[in-house]
């Protein structure tokens, strides 16, 4: 082979991992700056629940395993904001360099909730760098969790650390709390990921599957 062929072969397999290496980027990025709107949720007032679903979800995906899980125990539901984590390229950034720092204490809103009422509390995150977002860790720290059985829940797209998962059961078990259970939703890599509808019933799967096992837990 010549090497001027050569040349020009290895040219183009880098001008097409470059362009590859941009377009993901780019889809990155649309994807991260729209929100999912799952099918909206509200309890029947007229049957008190004594579970309670609280979550934080920054691009709508948690949102909505959290509408699904609400659903099926008509609980009550309380969504974390962080201003720090907007929808734009801040946002992201802010999201990226906190979870690599492995940050636990951001600004929330709410920071605590009376808990006292509610026998089963749900708690959930995306997983940001395989460990739940800072937000969820510094509800967690907030509160007390005396006497309440957890679940935690997340969604993410490419895979949580089983350590990080046992970090955060030590940062609940400090506050009081028990962790019964932790479920999950894997979206899959950005070429490749299943839709919100998709992760709405692999939710309602997971959540049928479970259901009489944590409703058995006194």
């Amino acid at each position: 082979m010549k090497l001027g062929k050569r040349k020009l072969i290895m040219f183009t397999i880098i001008i097409t991992i470059a362009v590859t290496a941009i377009a993901g980027f780019v889809l990155v990025q649309y994807k991260d700056r729209t929100y999912f709107n799952s099918p909206p949720y509200e309890a029947e007032l007229a049957k008190p629940s004594d579970v309670l679903v609280v979550y934080f979800s920054r691009s709508g995906y948690t949102e909505a395993m959290a509408r699904e899980i609400a659903r099926k125990f008509n609980a009550d539901t309380v969504n974390i904001k962080s201003d720090k984590y907007s929808l734009d390229f801040t946002g992201w950034r802010n999201a990226a360099n906190d979870a690599d720092a492995q940050v636990t204490s951001v600004e929330i809103t709410p920071e605590t909730i009376d808990m006292s009422k509610y026998r089963l509390i749900f708690i959930g995150s995306p997983i940001w760098w395989y460990r739940p977002a800072p937000p969820l860790w510094t509800f967690v720290e907030k509160n007390n969790f005396l006497g309440k059985n957890v679940i935690l829940f997340n969604t993410f797209n490419s895979r949580f650390k089983n350590e990080e998962i046992a970090k955060f059961q030590e940062a609940l078990t400090k506050n009081n709390g028990k962790l019964l259970d932790h479920v999950f939703v894997r979206r899959g890599r950005v070429y490749y990921q299943i839709t919100g509808q998709e992760l709405i019933e692999q939710s309602k799967i997971t959540v049928e599957e479970k259901m009489e096992e944590w409703l058995k837990v006194q």
